[in-house]
């Protein structure tokens, strides 16, 4: 059976753990959080408590862990403690099975990206994002709810510092 490790277990990781049980996906999830209870916490059927060791030999590994905007905060000491997360995480993790697809759930997406593709050591087609995926969730939700029929509509680009101090 696959293994699917998902690293960062707060709002993002949570959903996409619950997302992947709800579609019934045929596999083991790993779950990695540096808060042990957390971790402990979500862990329910079919789904363990796991380490980035043996995160790093699953089939697909989902980096959601980021961190949430803090008062006073710039864009650009955000932006760096982003990347001391990530860097932190892949040092954890390395090395990874040559076969993992590793998938940054994370803004912004492309910059974060193309860090996990220096450092992971991992082939640069394994290794993709999907950050703006939960903007364009978040639009074609508030669009639907507005107009009160069903919209489709997609955010590209990254979104800007009141926006995420309003919606984290």
């Amino acid at each position: 059976m696959a293994k699917i490790a998902i690293i960062g277990l707060g709002s993002v990781g949570a959903s996409t753990a619950l997302s992947l049980i709800h579609q019934r996906v045929q596999a083991t999830l790993l779950l990695v959080d540096t808060n042990s209870t957390l971790r402990d916490a979500q862990a329910i059927t079919q789904v363990r408590a796991s380490t980035h060791r043996e995160a790093s030999q699953a089939d697909v590994v989902v980096i959601t862990a980021g961190a949430k905007y803090t008062p006073g905060e710039t864009s650009i000491q955000h932006l760096y403690q982003k990347i001391s997360i990530l860097k932190s995480i892949l040092t954890e993790t390395n090395p990874f099975n040559p076969n993992t697809i590793l998938i940054i759930v994370a803004n912004p997406v492309d910059l974060l990206t193309t860090l996990a593709q220096d450092i992971s050591g991992l082939s640069r087609p394994k290794v993709f994002g999907i950050g703006t995926c939960l903007e364009s969730a978040r639009l074609r939700d508030e669009v639907s709810r507005l107009s009160g029929r069903r919209v489709d509509g997609y955010v590209v680009g990254v979104k800007g510092e009141y926006w995420c101090e309003e919606a984290d």
